[in-house]
């Protein structure tokens, strides 16, 4: 196990040593900010730590209340419900619409706060192959009973790999069917991609009433918490609903004051984003110079497998020797037998940095 000692960013120092940092999810490198560092204290001294009782108590304070304001504007909609942990989000979603579907297919390789969403519905769920629109027809097709209405349920970004699943042939599947609708885990989306970092349905230019996702702020935007945005009338019933509104103690006071100045700063700062997508489409195409088949979306994970778990648990300690921190997942969702190195890219990397990992990266290959 490693130790963090700084904050996550471009440069981080981690067991003692500072390392050019290309780990995690801190994708905008906001966790450290100066400013999002004030907001917590100046809200520690006026609020406190926390609220000590559910928000349907005695639970508001402006701090969570200025997050949800923040976030209702940066994806163009009324309203937003933010809470403790975007891990939460599907199974908030999961529980709240549960008058919508009748039966959830779930990628089969989702991220587990998806199963665990799942698993808590009191609904069948069936897996479909994962990123395939043919296998979820099948399911489908094999699986529903008359009248029923299907939703399906993914990550927007796998975690590991940066895939993005094809929701307009998923859509296109689901036509056939009144009433169903799509789920998406969109943590890794979430800022990141789309013209206005609104996440995976702006990617695809996508709207609709039956396109549900959740979101975190603990990733890209360096705050706390998980987000679902929406129509104020979705808010509300979703608030009505939700276990985690009415029985729950909500973010912490400092969090949610550095997770409202992150969203203003990103929302300030448009240049953040083609920032970080100027360096993702720098280290993939120089990928490919190496020989790996890489794809030309803005997504900030790359996810290289080479040869077997010996081989890249090599690389992954030698990049270590050499001053640049990856990581090497043995097991995760969606993770091979073998495992898999993944480079995250962060909108702070220097142009330094990124030909330093991939100078050593070749030399190690």
């Amino acid at each position: 196990m490693h130790i963090m000692q700084s904050p996550p960013n471009a440069e981080a120092i981690i067991d003692g040593k500072k390392y050019f940092y290309f780990v995690g999810t801190g994708y905008f490198g906001l966790h450290g900010n100066p400013q999002l560092i004030e907001a917590a204290c100046e809200a520690t001294r006026k609020y406190g730590i926390g609220s000590a009782t559910s928000r349907s108590g005695f639970g508001e304070n402006p701090p969570l209340l200025e997050v949800e304001r923040r976030a209702a504007g940066f994806f163009g909609c009324d309203d937003a419900f933010y809470f403790v942990s975007g891990y939460c989000g599907n199974t908030v979603l999961v529980q709240c619409l549960g008058d919508i579907y009748d039966v959830l297919f779930v990628d089969e390789v989702a991220h587990y706060s998806v199963y665990d969403a799942v698993c808590q519905s009191a609904k069948r769920y069936y897996p479909f192959r994962h990123c395939d629109p043919a296998d979820l027809a099948a399911k489908l097709e094999d699986n529903l009973r008359p009248g029923e209405r299907p939703m399906v349920i993914s990550d927007g970004i796998f975690p590991i790999s940066g895939a993005i699943p094809p929701v307009p042939a998923y859509l296109e599947v689901l036509s056939a069917y009144e009433g169903a609708s799509i789920c998406l885990d969109d943590a890794h989306a979430t800022g990141v991609i789309g013209p206005n970092g609104r996440g995976t349905y702006e990617h695809f230019g996508l709207q609709g009433d039956n396109l549900h996702f959740s979101g975190t702020l603990s990733k890209a935007f360096g705050g706390h918490g998980g987000i679902i945005v929406g129509s104020r009338d979705y808010i509300a019933l979703i608030k009505a609903r939700s276990r985690l509104f009415n029985g729950a103690t909500p973010p912490p006071v400092p969090a949610a004051a550095a997770t409202a100045k992150a969203l203003e700063l990103v929302s300030n700062d448009p240049g953040i984003k083609t920032r970080l997508w100027d360096n993702v489409l720098l280290v993939k195409r120089e990928l490919r110079k190496l020989g790996f088949e890489l794809d030309d979306t803005p997504v900030p994970i790359i996810c290289l497998e080479i040869g077997r778990a010996a081989e890249m648990e090599r690389i992954h300690q030698e990049l270590m020797q050499r001053g640049i921190a990856i990581a090497y997942t043995k097991s995760y969702s969606g993770v091979g037998e073998e495992g898999a190195l993944r480079i995250a890219i962060f909108s702070t990397h220097t142009q330094e940095m990124l030909h330093k990992l991939l100078r050593e990266l070749g030399k190690l290959l």
